[in-house]
C-alpha cells in the first residue's frame, strides 16, 4: 500500500487534513479457511480479497467564517458573525465482488464447495439499478463428465466484479455564543447534515448468476439526513 497525507493548521481561518491510500490486497480467503470454494485447491480462490479497495481519499476540514467577526453592530456580530464550517469529504473504489454459480451441480462433489461460473467475455459497466454490471460476460461451466475443463469449476476469478464505490459528503455548520466576556458560560448551536447533496450511494449487487435479479443493485447506503443540536456550556 501507499499512504499519503497533508495537514493545514488554521491558515486563514482553514484547518484541513489530506488523506489517500493506494492498496491492493490478496489473498485465498478473506475470512475463515473453511469458505475455499474448492477444498481441493486453494489457489483457485487467489485473487483479490474482499478488504481490497484500491483508492481511498479522505478529506476533513474546519473553516471560520471571517464575516462580521469585528462589526460594529452588535446585532449583526451576535448573530451574523462566528459561523463555522467543518465536513468529511470520502471517496472510496469499490471491493471486489465474488460472483456464484447457482446452476446445477457441474463439479459432482455433492456439498462442501462454491462453484463460480465461466467468464465468456469483458465485464463492463452500465452501472444502472437494474444492471450494474453486464451478466452476460458469465456463462455456466461445463461439467468434466461433458467434456468441461478445471473438473467442472468456473473460470471467473473472486474480482471479477467490483462493486460500487462511495463518494460522501457530511457536513455542520455551527457557532459558539459567549454569555458573558472571558471563559464563562457558552451557548452552540449546530446544524449537521450526513449524505449533505442526497447523493444515491448504490450498496450491494445480486451476485447469483441464475437469480433473476442477477446483476441488479439490491440496496443503498442512508439518505440524507438532518440534525439539529445545541450545547450549554459552563
Amino acid at each position: 500500500s501507499l499512504q499519503v497525507g497533508l495537514r493545514v493548521e488554521n491558515r486563514h481561518g482553514l484547518t484541513t487534513q489530506v488523506a489517500y491510500t493506494w492498496s491492493h490486497e490478496i489473498d485465498e480467503v478473506s475470512g475463515d479457511l473453511n469458505g475455499l470454494s474448492n477444498p481441493y485447491n486453494s489457489r483457485y480462490d487467489r485473487a483479490s480479497g474482499g478488504l481490497d479497495r484500491r483508492h481511498i481519499l479522505n478529506i476533513s476540514y474546519i473553516y471560520a467564517f471571517p464575516f462580521f467577526t469585528k462589526s460594529s453592530n452588535m446585532a449583526a456580530r451576535t448573530i451574523l458573525g462566528g459561523w463555522e464550517i467543518s465536513g468529511v469529504t470520502t471517496a472510496e473504489k469499490g471491493s471486489p465482488q465474488f460472483i456464484t454459480y447457482t446452476g446445477g451441480d457441474t463439479v459432482g462433489l455433492g456439498c462442501c464447495y462454491t462453484n463460480r461460473p465461466n467468464l465468456v467475455s469483458k465485464v463492463s459497466y452500465p452501472k444502472k439499478v437494474d444492471a450494474w454490471f453486464s451478466a452476460s460476460s458469465f456463462g455456466d461451466p461445463t461439467a468434466p463428465w461433458n467434456g468441461g475443463a478445471n473438473q467442472g469449476f468456473g473460470n471467473a476469478s473472486r474480482d471479477a466484479v467490483v462493486l460500487p464505490g462511495l463518494f460522501n459528503f457530511n457536513l455542520s455548520l455551527f457557532k459558539t455564543i459567549a454569555l458573558t466576556p472571558g471563559e464563562g458560560p457558552k451557548f452552540e448551536i449546530r446544524i449537521e447534515s450526513f449524505n449533505t447533496f442526497n447523493h444515491t450511494e448504490f450498496n450491494g449487487v445480486d451476485a447469483g448468476s441464475h437469480d433473476t435479479n442477477f446483476g441488479h443493485v439490491v440496496n443503498t447506503y442512508d439518505p440524507r439526513t438532518l440534525q439539529l443540536g445545541d450545547k450549554f456550556r459552563f
